[in-house]
């Protein structure tokens, strides 16, 4: 029994690790920073996004502005976002957001 335990923390610890490996080597396309320090980075569900009309999106918990040129495509069909805090304020601060890919037959339908 105690090496079954063990065997599924090590496979849900491992899992867990290579989930989060796509955004270590992504940058901020335009501020050129790297996108996660550790565990900045999280997906995010589709009701806490919303997309403007210019492209970009807003994060409705921070009121986050994210203008198009700063929208990467995510891997999956998932929003994903990666935040961080200053030291010296405390407060939150966008590294990089990833979308899906906007479907045209989405756009074209409405």
């Amino acid at each position: 029994m105690r090496r079954f335990i063990f065997t599924a923390l090590c496979i849900a610890a491992a899992t867990a690790a290579s989930a989060h490996d796509w955004y270590e080597n992504k940058f901020d396309p335009q501020t050129k920073f790297k996108c996660c320090g550790g565990s900045d980075c999280r997906a995010i569900p589709r009701s806490s996004v919303r997309l403007r009309v210019d492209g970009g999106y807003i994060y409705l918990p921070h009121n986050f502005i994210i203008p198009r040129d700063r929208v990467q495509e995510s891997p999956d069909d998932q929003y994903h976002i990666c935040e961080n805090t200053y030291v010296v304020t405390n407060q939150l601060y966008l590294r990089c957001f990833f979308a899906p890919r906007v479907k045209i037959s989405r756009l074209l339908s409405g």
